[in-house]
This record gives structure tokens, C-alpha cells and sequence, in this order.
């Protein structure tokens, strides 16, 4: 399949009436232009901006030969969001538009060049280089509903990550303003001692509090589920801590900062979580993906958002690749390497994954019969087989979302096979 694809590509660029390679920048991009059966142009630099895009497809327009824009096939190395605006402009006045990795150029120049030369023209040289051997992937031009969940997708990913480092700022404080808070309540980031260090950030301020208004606090927070007992354990920690008494005072000032930074964060979160449910909702493949046992909105909006309309796809193994699932091996002479996955391709949709097959694993999990199996199998080696179980749920969403039908205990087509024999 892999070299059937790749001889497409070689001949999708070879039919083209000229291959671009453009270099993507934050102020300015570069391209060279390679007319078919000619040499390649000059670079040609130019401004990110509506004047600059003009100038830069009336360039390519001239020097293909005045071949039309949907016969030329432009290629963009992407660094991170620069190169995007161009192509969507460039898709827009019908030019063909694909994505050269950065580690393919990378390795390309220093084959061409024996050694790592780094310039914009020698950039877009190399793309073009690139583009014109078929080494390139399809630009997912999502449509409005995928593209907002991909924004969303990241969107939360960024708030998680700042809420991630609030905590841990948070934890190393208490280290040495009180250190016998967290043997109270382990789970700190939890609602409860998060109010409660708020309003009494340090030892000394907890025990200088009436003892009905800190049971109050504690009581209406926990809804009744922490009473007596945990005041009494919080006194006794204040009471014999070893927090540094010059640390009381600016760094335990800055403890109420950081609660109210997660507070952001966790309405933040919500607000963005809200909105990617109601964008799924537009989505046709929502209500199929909700069948699966185990996957609640969020855990499908983050998969369509990274994956864009499953319909790009021709195969499950696509979309291993895609999340880094898809199994690798190193094997030379008499070494025979262990199949393992290759963990190139979306972080977060791989992290999705893992923690979706950690649910199906648990005792009342879609795959506890067969994970308990597989365990016994590889001799009480549990992370394979979440590994082997999270590949298995990405290509189960996968296919119910692309065939947009409901889940079922067993393969529609054993359950046809079934369906014929009862008849």
C-alpha cells in the first residue's frame, strides 16, 4: 500500500505543469518555482501579507508557462502556524497544495549538501526538491465544524497545560510553608483544600481562625463529608509543622494567587469543554461515536478535532499513523528488534487514546475480559496490552465514524454471517 501511494505521488508531481516549494516564515515566505522540463527559478521572497500572497501567484502563474493554477502543485514546510494563510489563499485561486515535513528537508539538504546549510532559498530549493520526488503529504483543509474542534482541541490543551504548572508551583510552595497540608489531604487540587488554603493559606492562620467558622467552611464546601475529624488532623498539622518561618510571609502571600489562577482555569476549561460538545453536535459522526462504551463527548470532539472529517481517510492504518500508534522494527543481520509503536504523529491524540483504553481496561471496561488474557499472556506486563487495547479503540472510532454506524458487541459482518444462519 505504502509504495502504492508513494507511485501516485511521484506521478501526481510529475503531471503537474510545475512543482513549488515555498519556505514558511512569520513575516516573509520564499519560493522556488520548477516548471516541468525546465530549470528552476530564482527565490522569490515575499510579504505575509494580501499584497504580498498577489505578488507571489502572479510569480508562480508566469514562470509555470501560463499553465493554469489547478495543474501546479505547491508544496509548504510549515513552521508551526506560519504558512497556513497561504494555503488557504493559495487553495482558493485553485492551486494543488501539500506539506513537506521538516524532517525530510532537514535530512534532504544534508544529502544534497553534506551538511546542514540553513537559508529561506536554500529552504525552498530543497522543498521543491521534495515535492518534485512525491515526498510530500496531503494539507488538511478541515471543513468550518472539524477546524473549530481543532481549535478547541487546542485550546484545552493549553489551558490544562497552564493549570498542570499552577498546581506544581502550588505544591512547591506548600512544601515550605506547610508540608503537613498535603498529609491531610493528599489530593490537594481537589475543591475542598483548595477553598480552605484560600482563606487560610498558612499554619499560623488556621490556628488563629474560630474553630465553628473553619467547620463551617469545611462542612459547606464538602457538602457534610468533612467534619471534626479533619479539623482536628489540620490543628494538629498547624500545631507541629515544620513549614520555614521565613516563608510565612511573601511566599505564603502568594498561595491564594495561584488558587485563584486554577479557579481561571477550571472555568476556563468548562467553557471550552462546553463548546466542543456543541460543535460535535453538528458533527453526523457524534452520535455514533457516543454509542462506544466508555466515549463521553470531550473524548470525541478531541478525536474528530485531530483527525478532521474521517472520510479523508482510506484506512485505519492512516490513523495509527497518524497518532504514532503504528508498530515499527528495527531488524539487521541476526538482531531481530521488537515490534513497538513508532510514536510519530499527535501527541494529543495518542494521549487521548491511552486514556480511553485505561478506561476499557477497568473491571466493568468494554476490554477487561481480553486485558486480563493478554496480561496473563505476556507474563504480567500490563502497558503492551493497554497499548495493544488503545490501537484496537482508535480503529474501532475510526471505523464507526467513517461508516457513521452504531456500535455492536460484534463485527457487522459476523453479525450478518449469523443473521443468514438463524434464517
Amino acid at each position: 500500500m505504502r509504495s502504492s501511494k508513494q507511485a501516485q505521488q511521484r506521478s501526481r508531481a510529475q503531471l503537474a505543469a510545475a512543482v513549488v516549494g515555498v519556505d514558511a516564515g512569520k513575516f516573509k515566505h520564499c519560493l522556488v518555482v520548477r516548471p516541468r522540463g525546465g530549470a528552476d527559478s530564482k527565490p522569490f521572497t515575499f510579504h505575509t501579507t494580501r499584497d504580498g500572497f498577489d505578488l507571489a501567484a502572479e510569480k508562480i502563474l508566469a514562470v509555470s508557462g501560463g499553465a493554469p493554477s489547478s495543474q501546479i502543485l505547491v508544496g509548504i514546510e510549515f513552521a508551526g502556524v506560519y504558512g497556513f494563510t497561504f494555503a488557504y489563499y493559495l487553495q482558493q485561486k485553485g492551486f494543488q497544495v501539500v506539506s513537506v515535513l521538516a524532517s525530510h528537508s532537514k535530512r534532504w539538504k544534508e544529502v544534497m549538501h553534506s551538511q546542514a546549510i540553513k537559508t529561506d532559498e536554500k529552504d525552498a530549493g530543497t522543498i521543491t526538491d521534495l515535492v518534485a520526488i512525491g515526498q510530500f503529504v496531503s494539507f488538511p483543509f478541515l471543513k468550518k465544524e472539524y477546524a473549530e474542534l481543532r481549535y478547541l482541541v487546542s485550546a484545552r490543551d493549553n489551558v490544562s497545560i497552564q493549570r498542570t504548572a499552577a498546581l506544581t508551583r502550588l505544591k512547591s510552595v506548600l512544601q515550605v510553608v506547610w508540608p503537613e497540608f498535603e498529609q491531610v489531604f493528599p489530593k490537594f487540587h481537589y475543591i475542598t483544600p483548595l477553598k480552605l488554603l484560600a482563606r487560610y493559606p498558612g499554619p499560623a492562620d488556621l490556628l488563629k481562625a474560630p474553630k465553628r467558622q473553619v467547620l463551617k467552611l469545611m462542612k459547606e464546601i464538602s457538602r457534610n463529608h468533612l467534619g471534626e475529624t479533619t479539623y482536628q488532623q489540620l490543628v494538629a498539622a498547624a500545631e507541629r509543622t515544620v513549614g520555614l518561618p521565613i516563608a510565612q510571609g511573601a511566599l505564603k502571600g502568594e498561595i491564594p494567587l495561584l488558587i485563584e489562577q486554577i479557579d481561571v482555569f477550571a472555568r476556563q476549561m468548562e467553557l471550552i469543554e462546553t463548546r466542543m460538545e456543541e460543535v460535535l453536535g453538528t458533527l453526523p459522526e457524534a452520535e455514533f461515536l457516543l454509542s462506544i462504551p466508555g466515549v463521553a463527548p470531550v473524548s470525541a470532539a478531541v478525536f474528530l478535532g485531530l483527525i478532521g472529517d474521517p472520510q479523508a481517510y482510506e484506512s485505519s492504518q492512516q490513523i495509527l499513523k497518524l497518532a504514532g500508534l503504528s508498530l515499527v522494527e528495527r531488524s539487521s543481520g541476526t538482531a531481530k528488534g521488537q515490534p513497538h509503536i513508532s510514536k510519530r504523529g499527535k501527541p494529543l491524540l495518542r494521549k487521548q487514546l491511552f486514556m480511553l483504553a485505561l478506561r476499557a481496561v477497568r473491571s466493568d471496561g468494554m476490554f477487561r475480559d481480553r486485558f486480563v488474557r493478554h496480561v496473563a499472556r505476556t507474563g504480567g506486563k500490563k502497558l503492551p496490552v493497554v497499548v495493544a487495547v488503545a490501537r484496537e479503540m482508535l480503529c474501532l472510532m475510526f471505523n464507526i465514524a467513517r461508516e457513521r454506524r452504531c456500535y455492536t458487541v460484534e463485527p457487522p459482518k459476523r453479525q450478518n454471517r449469523r443473521t443468514e444462519v438463524a434464517a
